[in-house]
């Protein structure tokens, strides 16, 4: 507590109840904060001397209700804050004699009715929070009296429909924050009085229409938000009067076409958007008025192409955002006007040439994106028209070569990102008089070796070379770049730590993983004084020399995990005195070759997981007085005494997975720090009911498995938040057993086959619990009163209990619930109401249980629902109104039924689903283009029906049909495609000419099909980004001809097992840079390994 004169703080303490004696006559307490403790009432009178008080903050405590006169006394007060209650009901007379508060705040309650006249005689209030509470509707009289309010926040709750006359007292609303509802409605008139309104957030909600008078009285409206609804159309006279709109957000919706006329009159517009729509075309005159643009958000939709003249009018326009269109080109003059661009985003087009003049006009441009196109050719003066370019960015494209001048103007350029391209090599001078560049990007190429001329960049700072296929740098490699603090070699061909690194005396990180070194030389480092960060991980280092870390002074961070080197010398840390981060997984540390660590005396951070540390001297930890974690999991040790005698400032401690330990009460003896433990997956041959005693910090731990009954162990951990036990065998617990835990918020019960019941005063006292999973026990039924004590749960998992049967009203007291998992339970049957009141609900699963039959009504106020698991059941039919209250529903799983077809309005009120799931049912045919989630849809699953035909749409992602009868895949006609996953697995097609349409395809699975001959040339060519090829059992017979020379350039696995190929035609295989496995097996080839030879990642 800390006490002022005027200012009195309880904050995050154990407080129960606000002493009176605060309070007392002439205290002056003008502030009380008492939020963040345990109050779950106020006591009467508490206020009664409060005259002075003018701010009370009581925010995340667990009161559950209000009585009248509450605050009586205080009649001072301005500001009221309750938020994060518990607050289910609210009395009518709970503000009397508070007539002057100007600020109340009620966010993230459970209130779901506001008494009328609530807020009546109330005519100083200015601020109003609602926000994240059940409200479902606002009565006309709620706000009829607050004449002086200025902000009201009432997002996040279940409204559905606004109204004439729900804001008629409030004229002098200058804020109105009602997003994330579930309003679908909103009448003409709702917001008639609004007439002082300047800001309007009506995102995430369910509109689909909008009357074209309902903004109308805004006369001075500045900042509109409709993102994240359904809209298709907007009627041109939407904005007719918001003459004073500065910004308007129209994201996520479902747009198709803007009128000009519709933002005509709004020339001081600022900031439009409208990403993530379904425009397919810009006309050329839709922004002729809005002179004052200054930023344009017109990424993710169908844009094929823009005319010249349409950004004309956009003098002042600074950003402009065009990423994932269908634009192949941006030529013709498109920003010659946009004298004050600065930032310009291309990415994700189809863009396959950067032509040379394309940028004229955007002289003031400082950033380029053209991130994932089609480039292949860069002209050597396209940026010539951006002196002052800061960022160019041209990763995940198809470049093999930059022109030696494309740099060469740009004199302010600071970072250049070539990430993810196909350059072989680059030309001496490519980066030549580039003083002010500070990054650069080279990953993920095909770089082989990097010039001592190339790299003459003074000032750069990072350098990215990982992923390439460079086997040494040459020892002046990299004297052209002195002031290098990041170096990245992490996945290229090193078999040794290069000189090079030592002309980089500036380096604070350097990266080496995943290459193939396999010595540490003794003095390799000697010049990296500065040296902060060495991460060699995965290089299977079999020596290290004793001296081989001389010179890293300041290293920090040292990482060798997955090494087996013989260590050559006890001292072998000896050299790195500062360092606080160690990881050492799986480097065959043990009890034999113990390397001291009693030199490390500033280590902070220490991992030995995967090592054996059987017969590890219990001592090996001693004088690490300044650890606050270790990690000792899958280490094979056995605690025979205390490892952590001596770690006083130890935080965190996991020793999952190793051998059975007993837990006596001097365990953790000289640990006293401990914050979390983690025992999981180790044996407890038994646990004192001393052993966490002493652990007064303990917040989190996992423990289990334990074959006995368990003691009170956890009465003396009041600070502990996460529990998990796993795998115990007790039959039940003491009433009390969690009593003296009441700040758990997540709680782990699983994998016992003993507990078959929940006892509802183990809930007793656990009113934050907000996450529980009791999955994979025996509990067999859930009693009426279970969830009394539990209002914020809002993720309860079920699964694999023999449940079978749920009685109606058992989640009526846990509707903040966000998550339910229902899988696995023998649930035969669902009541109608069972879900009642979930308004929140977002995820369910139903999944591998016996429902047959779900009539409508069963998910009747599920309004948030975004996901539904419905696999393995027996259903046959699905009646076509059963989902028309999920508006919300993205995703769907109705997998191993009996299903044949789909009624056409099952899915009609699902305007933004994106994943559906129809595996192991008995459809015949499925056409998705006539089906009403066709624009929306882009991931479908089909696997084992009985399909002869299956068509798609343009912009489905991802498809899986195996175990069908499918010969072809059919598709409406387009000039784009966006599937990037296709597997037809055990189908019946003889050739691929169906699949080439798809050009983004990156992994391709035709097993067991019959394709007698696998064209590798074509697939080279149709699909440039394919990382993935299964074409195994297809009695493949010949890899097509072989009259140009291809590469299959981003190829990484290739299955071509179990068919007919001679040598002859595996010698046929291009090239494959990046190709990491390859099956063969049981093909007509001998001599396969001189194959091999063009592998060069393999």
């Amino acid at each position: 507590m800390g006490l002022w004169p005027s200012h009195v703080t309880f904050e995050n303490s154990s407080l129960s109840a606000i002493p009176q004696t605060v309070f007392a006559k002439s205290s002056g307490v003008e502030t009380f904060n008492a939020s963040g403790c345990d109050i779950y009432e106020l006591l009467p009178k508490t206020f009664r001397h409060a005259a002075d008080l003018k701010y009370l903050y009581l925010d995340n405590n667990r009161l559950r209700k209000t009585y009248g006169s509450m605050f009586l006394g205080a009649r001072s007060l301005e500001l009221l804050s309750l938020s994060k209650n518990q607050l289910e009901t609210i009395d009518p007379q709970t503000f009397r004699g508070i007539s002057y508060v100007q600020e109340i705040d009620f966010s993230g309650n459970l209130l779901r009715t506001l008494p009328d006249l609530f807020f009546a005689e109330k005519p100083k209030l200015k601020k109003l929070s609602l926000a994240d509470n059940f409200l479902q509707e606002l009565k006309k009289e709620t706000f009829g009296e607050m004449t002086a309010l200025q902000e009201l926040d009432l997002s996040g709750n279940m409204l559905r429909t606004l109204v004439a006359g729900t804001f008629d007292g409030p004229w002098q609303l200058e804020q109105l924050l009602l997003q994330n509802n579930r309003l679908e409605v909103i009448e003409a008139t709702a917001f008639e009085n609004l007439v002082k309104l300047r800001g309007l957030n009506l995102s995430n909600n369910n509109l689909k229409v909008l009357p074209a008078t309902v903004f109308n009285s805004m006369g001075v409206l500045r900042e509109l938000e409709l993102q994240q609804n359904y809209l298709s159309h907007l009627d041109s006279a939407t904005f007719e009067e918001n003459l004073r709109l500065v910004m308007i957000n129209l994201d996520n919706n479902t747009i198709a076409t803007l009128q000009p006329a519709l933002i005509q009159n709004l020339t001081d517009l600022q900031r439009f958007s409208i990403e993530y729509n379904q425009l397919q075309e810009l006309d050329v005159q839709l922004f002729a008025h809005s002179t004052d643009l200054k930023r344009l958000w017109l990424s993710g939709n169908f844009l094929r192409h823009i005319n010249p003249g349409t950004f004309d009018t956009l003098e002042q326009l600074e950003d402009l955002y065009l990423a994932g269109n269908l634009l192949s080109t941006f030529e013709g003059g498109l920003f010659r006007n946009c004298s004050e661009l600065k930032e310009l985003d291309l990415g994700g087009n189809r863009i396959k040439r950067l032509v040379a003049g394309s940028l004229e006009g955007a002289s003031k441009l400082q950033k380029l994106t053209i991130d994932k196109n089609e480039v292949t050719e860069i002209e050597e003066h396209f940026l010539n028209d951006t002196p002052l370019l800061d960022t160019f960015s041209a990763e995940d494209n198809f470049i093999r070569n930059i022109p030696v001048g494309l740099f060469g103007k740009l004199t302010n350029l600071t970072t250049i990102i070539l990430s993810d391209n196909q350059i072989k090599e680059l030309a001496p001078g490519t980066f030549e008089g580039l003083e002010s560049v500070i990054n650069l990007h080279l990953n993920r190429n095909q770089l082989k070796h990097i010039d001592a001329s190339l790299l003459n960049l003074t000032n750069l700072e990072y350098l990215d070379l990982s992923y390439n296929f460079i086997r040494e740098l040459d020892e002046t490699a990299l004297e052209g770049v002195p002031n290098l603090v990041t170096l990245d070699l992490e996945s290229n061909r090193l078999d040794r730590i290069p000189s090079a690194i030592n002309k980089t005396i500036k380096l604070d990180y350097l990266g080496l993983q995943r290459n193939r070194i396999s010595r540490l030389e003794s003095g390799q480092f000697s010049q990296l004084s500065s040296l902060l960060t060495l991460n060699l991980d995965g290089n299977k280092i079999a020596t290290m020399e004793q001296g081989c870390f001389r010179g890293l002074q300041s290293l920090t961070m040292l990482a060798f995990v997955n090494a087996t080197p013989e260590y050559e010398s006890l001292d072998l840390f000896n050299d790195l005195q500062n360092l606080t981060q160690l990881f050492m997984e799986e480097t065959n540390y043990t009890g034999l070759n113990s390397v001291r660590l009693d030199s490390l005396q500033s280590l902070d951070i220490l991992s030995f997981d995967t090592n054996s540390l059987i017969g590890v001297d219990p001592g090996f930890l001693s004088g690490l007085k300044n650890l606050t974690r270790i990690s000792l999991k899958k280490s094979s040790i056995r605690f025979k005494a205390s490892y952590f005698g001596s770690l006083p400032n130890l935080e965190y401690l996991a020793f999952t997975s190793n051998e059975s330990i007993a837990l006596d009460e001097t365990f953790f003896a000289g640990a006293p720090s401990l914050q979390t433990v983690e025992i999981q997956d180790t044996l407890l041959e038994s646990i004192s009911v001393n052993a966490f005693r002493r652990l007064a910090n303990l917040t989190e731990l996992y423990i289990g498995p334990f074959k006995r009954e368990l003691k009170d162990i956890f009465t003396g951990n009041e600070a502990l938040k996460t529990l998990r036990m796993k795998q115990m065998s007790f039959t039940t617990l003491p009433d009390h057993f969690f009593w003296a835990n009441r700040r758990l918020d997540t709680l782990t019960i699983d994998g016992n086959p003993n507990l078959c019941e929940l006892k509802p005063a183990w809930f007793k006292h656990m009113a934050y619990l907000d996450y529980l999973d009791v999955s994979s026990n025996n509990i067999s039924e859930l009693s009426a009163d279970l969830f009394d004590n539990t209002p914020v749960l809002h993720q309860l998992y079920l699964a694999e209990n023999p449940l079978r049967v749920l009685d109606v009203g058992v989640f009526r007291k846990v509707g903040a619930l966000t998550v339910l998992d229902l899988e696995d339970t023998l649930l035969t049957d669902l009541p109608v109401g069972i879900f009642d009141g979930l308004f929140k609900l977002e995820e369910l699963f139903l999944g591998n249980n016996k429902l047959s039959n779900l009539p409508n009504g069963t998910f009747r106020e599920l309004y948030s629902l975004r996901m539904l698991w419905l696999s393995n059941n027996s259903i046959e039919h699905v009646d076509p109104f059963l989902f028309a209250d999920m508006p919300r529903l993205k995703e769907i799983s109705l997998d191993d039924n009996r299903l044949t077809s789909l009624d056409d309005r099952l899915f009609a009120a699902q305007l933004a689903l994106q994943n559906l799931h129809l595996s192991g049912n008995r459809f015949v045919a499925f056409d998705l283009t006539t089906m009403p989630y066709a624009s929306t849809l882009i991931y479908l699953a089909l696997d084992t029906n009985q399909l002869r035909s299956v068509k798609i749409t343009p912009g489905l992602e991802f498809l899986t049909a195996d175990d069908n009868q499918l010969s072809v895949v059919e598709t409406s006609d387009s000039d784009y495609y966006r599937l990037a996953t296709l597997s037809v697995q055990n189908n019946s097609f003889s050739s691929l000419d169906s699949i080439y349409r798809f050009d983004r395809l990156q992994e391709l699975n035709v097993t067991l099909n019959r394709i007698a001959v696998l064209d590798f040339a074509m697939i080279a060519t149709k699909f440039p980004r394919l990382t993935v090829l299964n074409a195994s059992v297809c009695a493949v017979e010949s890899l097509g001809r072989t009259d140009n020379p291809y590469e299959l350039k981003e190829l990484q696995h290739l299955d071509l097992s179990n068919n007919t190929l001679t040598k002859a035609e595996m010698s046929k295989m291009g090239k494959m840079p990046r190709l990491k496995t390859l099956f063969s097996a049981d093909n007509r080839i001998h001599g396969v390994l001189r194959l091999l030879d063009r592998l060069s990642k393999f």
